[in-house]
């Protein structure tokens, strides 16, 4: 194990999950961690299928006596989202990530973490590895890709599940079990530009240090976002001198909620427009008010200018950071986001500005509007739109079978009472569901903060009694 895990529990998770942490597993490139899934059911002599995304389903027969009981399906995903904090230099393809301890908190070098779902890989791994738990034959899934759209287990063939009852372990609060998820659509917009030579004096804002975050789960919180911030800061200016874009990029993965925005244009009036920011630069705290946001930056300096948008492409470019984003409707109670959008990356390519959007709801309809929304903008900015990784929402009974086990599995390990809820994340557990008729699923997981951040931290105690209360779990059921 990890050094820094010695005497840390529950040790058998802990020194899986250290395993995988040191294996290189972004979105599309799990290549390795599925290899060393692979080599695990070997060496424990387990049955194994591994599909071409890399998705991989490892069996182990119910313990003695418990042979022909009905399987159950555990589920966890295997990609992490692959995010750095500003300023450091970090090979995903290539790096495992450092794990730091801080007490009960287990955190990452100045990268996410991968609790986002090693957390739920390593707790598979524990489970399967023991031959002193009682338990049914078990089925564990490890999906590829669903960081960007669930897209593993949207490729698996679910011919080789036998299981209709099923546990997810993407949660990240161990109060909670959650009973059903929204469904979600990424969508992509594109407005081609026009490049004219220039030969001046123009600016580069460097828009930094907001906390960003998961954006399902805190598109509701007051975080701010980055690419949204530069677009009033660029409007402000607007109101003082005209400007035309030479660059603009900020964000990154279309789940999180973005940290940074860079921006480099030629106002018509230098020393205006560098008054202009300067203020705006000592008052982003009415931008960017969430606490989380404390560290928030505004840099100005001036750099040399070759080239500049067109102004129509600047308007597009101003347009659309405008946008609407985040939530848009709220549930019945007023509390839980029901319908919202993440403005989550723009990139200056060659030839156009290339936008990614994120939008969720559990309804098909408000979804519709979501997209309908985009190709009006898209049309009025000279753009185009793409849509595309679109899944299924997901809605179990409360009070399963399932969820009744886990809940009384809970309460005797903890002494503890747990809740049931429905978020606003989307989860591999309604693709799955649409695919395996009568399923009975739940998912639930261990405490964990700030996903999609690097900022991204698990707490042991509750990892243990995650793992404490999956082990009763699976004996009493």
């Amino acid at each position: 194990m990890n050094e820094l895990l010695t005497g840390a529990v529950p040790a058998l998770p802990l020194r899986f999950f250290a395993e995988i942490s040191a294996i290189p597993r972004a979105s599309l490139h799990e290549e390795q961690i599925a290899d060393y899934l692979v080599r695990f059911a070997a060496e424990h002599g387990l049955w194994c299928y591994r599909d071409a995304s890399h998705n991989v389903l490892i069996r182990k027969s119910g313990s003695a006596g418990r042979e022909s009981e009905p399987p159950l399906l555990l589920q966890a995903h295997t990609d992490m989202v692959a995010e750095v904090r500003f300023g450091r230099v970090h090979d995903f393809l290539r790096e495992g990530v450092t794990l730091v301890r801080e007490g009960n908190i287990l955190h990452a070098d100045g990268t996410t973490l991968g609790a986002d779902n090693g957390l739920g890989v390593a707790l598979m791994l524990a489970v399967l590895a023991r031959d002193d738990l009682s338990h049914p034959p078990l089925e564990c899934l490890f999906t590829a890709a669903e960081e960007i759209g669930l897209v593993g287990a949207a490729a698996f063939d679910y011919t080789q599940v036998r299981a209709r009852r099923m546990i997810n372990f993407d949660a990240a609060d161990e109060r909670m079990i959650i009973t059903g998820c929204c469904g979600g659509i990424r969508s992509d917009l594109t407005v081609p530009c026009t490049w004219e030579r220039a030969d001046a004096k123009g600016l580069h804002l460097t828009l930094t240090g907001l906390c960003g975050g998961h954006s399902g789960e805190d598109i509701h919180s007051g975080r701010a976002n980055a690419l949204a911030v530069m677009g009033k800061i660029l409007a402000a200016l607007r109101g003082v001198t005209d400007f035309r874009l030479s660059w603009l990029s900020g964000g990154d993965k279309t789940n999180a909620i973005p940290r940074s925005c860079e921006a480099i244009l030629l106002p018509r009036d230098l020393s205006a427009a560098e008054q202009v920011l300067i203020a705006q630069a000592s008052a982003l705290e009415a931008l960017a008010p969430s606490p989380k946001d404390a560290a928030r930056t505004l840099a100005v300096v001036r750099e040399p200018i070759t080239r500049v948008m067109s102004q129509r492409d600047t308007d597009a470019a101003l347009a659309v950071l405008a946008a609407r984003n985040g939530v848009f409707y709220w549930k019945e109670e007023g509390k839980l986001p029901d319908t919202s959008r993440n403005l989550a990356r723009v990139r200056t390519e060659d030839g156009a500005l290339a936008f990614a959007f994120s939008s969720r709801s559990p309804r098909d309809a408000r979804l519709e509007e979501c997209v309908a929304d985009l190709d009006a903008l898209a049309a009025r900015v000279g753009g185009v739109t793409r849509h595309y990784a679109r899944y299924p929402g997901w809605e179990s009974a409360a009070d399963s079978p399932l969820s009744r086990a886990w809940q009384d599995a809970w309460h005797a390990t903890t002494g503890r009472d747990i809740g049931r809820t429905v978020i606003h994340a989307g989860l591999e557990c309604g693709i799955i569901a649409s695919r395996l008729a009568g399923l009975d699923v739940i998912s639930v997981g261990s405490n964990a903060h700030d996903l999609h951040t690097p900022r991204e931290c698990a707490e042991l105690d509750s990892f243990a009694r995650v793992y404490d209360t999956l082990c009763a779990c699976l004996g009493q059921m």
